[in-house]
């Protein structure tokens, strides 16, 4: 590949990559508006950004022509890159709890007058590196190499460092190692224009771009991937959501007084903010299993012991195996209170969850859900379809009392919002 096409690939990925960053960062406002130390990451990623767009070719033209300080051949990008650079150590000392604002910008705006100072007197256009006018020992390149990696090389320790430390949450692990990455290819690329200035090879020269492009685009992973989680978790949300709905609405007709409000259409339930979506999952899923807890006292510990018995015959898949028992004697609960039946206390606990949590319980719920359609599952409700004498006489004998709300629920009552 001639360097004429590496320069010209180079640009493409830049452009490319300087829009996919400023709009990943206009996305991820909002969530950092409540957070100091995302606020301040974000500051720091747009530092970079706006390093970036000014070394774009069509950005680059549109100053020329606007500003006359901007002819002086690249003067106003590399005052503007200082300016990033003092963001991005501000945010590596907020991080540390050693803020200095002082100390951060008042060393930029004496690097910024130097650089001019040297550009209209000392080394007049030196801001020109693809000139062979500008010598090696060139003070004005010396400088500013030096600003810009007394910035990102401190960023990028920081992120690793933190990065290796989140050993339990691997989205932030992954999210801090990207943004190390980007950091680290921004301390590369003055490196690579250090390493022009003492050899002036032209080939170096054309990697210019792509090395920028690079760095947006890691940028552009690292500041993107917790809002790509978030995006990931409102569907898996709302699919479950809208998968549990006819389980929630069988076993809530069967158990009416659970509900907290009258129930949105499913379209609808399905449609709102991640925050929204999740609270409707949280309240299905609590319905839901209030309601299991209150059948749970219409079926007696033989048919419990028998659906499992039932199942294991059957051949059902072990990952399906306790949704399947609970799908067999929640049949038989619905049943009973077709029927009328009497609710007495089980000994036994049909349920069993782990406590991890909404994800985990919706799981569960949604794999009862598949396990009802199994053959193994009807064929056990066909054989209990028809009750038996005794319970027949007993619920004829004495009356049956409205099931009781559950006590001693680990879930905390939702407070009723309007969404």
């Amino acid at each position: 590949m001639s360097t004429l096409s590496l320069y010209e690939l180079g640009s493409r990925i830049e452009l490319f990559g300087a829009a996919a960053l400023w709009l990943v960062i206009i996305l991820r406002l909002p969530a950092a508006r409540h957070s100091h130390q995302q606020k301040m990451l974000l500051l720091a990623v747009v530092g970079i950004a706006g390093s970036i767009t000014v070394y774009l070719d069509p950005v680059t033209a549109v100053v020329n022509r606007s500003l006359t300080f901007a002819q002086s051949c690249g003067l106003f990008m590399n005052a503007w890159g200082v300016l990033s650079s003092a963001l991005i150590l501000d945010f590596v000392l907020a991080a540390m709890s050693r803020r200095r604002p002082w100390l951060i910008y008042g060393p930029m705006i004496i690097t910024i007058v130097a650089l001019i100072t040297l550009n209209f007197t000392i080394a007049p256009h030196a801001g020109c590196v693809t000139s062979q006018a500008v010598p090696w020992y060139s003070p004005f390149w010396w400088i500013l190499v030096a600003a810009h990696l007394v910035g990102t090389v401190p960023c990028a320790v920081l992120c690793v460092r933190y990065g290796r430390q989140a050993h339990d949450d691997r989205s932030l692990r992954t999210g801090l190692l990207l943004l190390a990455a980007g950091f680290t290819s921004s301390s590369l690329f003055w490196c690579v224009v250090l390493a022009f200035l003492l050899a002036r090879p032209a080939w170096l020269g054309a990697l210019f771009p792509l090395n920028i492009g690079v760095t947006a685009w890691l940028m552009t992973a690292g500041v993107c991937l917790p809002l790509a989680l978030t995006i990931r978790r409102a569907a898996r949300d709302a699919r479950a959501l809208w998968c549990l709905s006819p389980l929630w609405r069988d076993l809530t007709e069967a158990v009416p007084h659970v509900t907290l409000e009258r129930p949105h259409r499913r379209i609808r339930a399905v449609v709102g903010s991640p925050q929204v979506i999740r609270l409707r999952l949280y309240r299905q899923v609590i319905e839901i299993l209030d309601v299991l807890l209150v059948l749970q006292d219409y079926v007696r510990p033989e048919v419990v012991e028998h659906a499992r018995r039932h199942v294991t015959e059957h051949g059902v898949a072990e990952e399906l195996l306790e949704p399947a028992v609970t799908a067999c004697w929640l049949q038989s609960a619905l049943q009973a209170v077709a029927a009328a039946g009497a609710a007495q206390p089980n000994p036994l606990t049909p349920v069993n969850l782990k406590d991890d949590g909404l994800r985990s319980e919706s799981d569960f719920l949604l794999a009862v859900l598949r396990a009802r359609a199994l053959p193994a599952v009807r064929s056990f409700a066909h054989s209990t379809a028809a009750p038996s004498p005794s319970s027949s006489s007993s619920s004829s004998s004495a009356p049956s009392p409205a099931p009781a709300k559950p006590e001693g629920r680990d879930h905390p009552t939702p407070t009723k919002t309007t969404t």
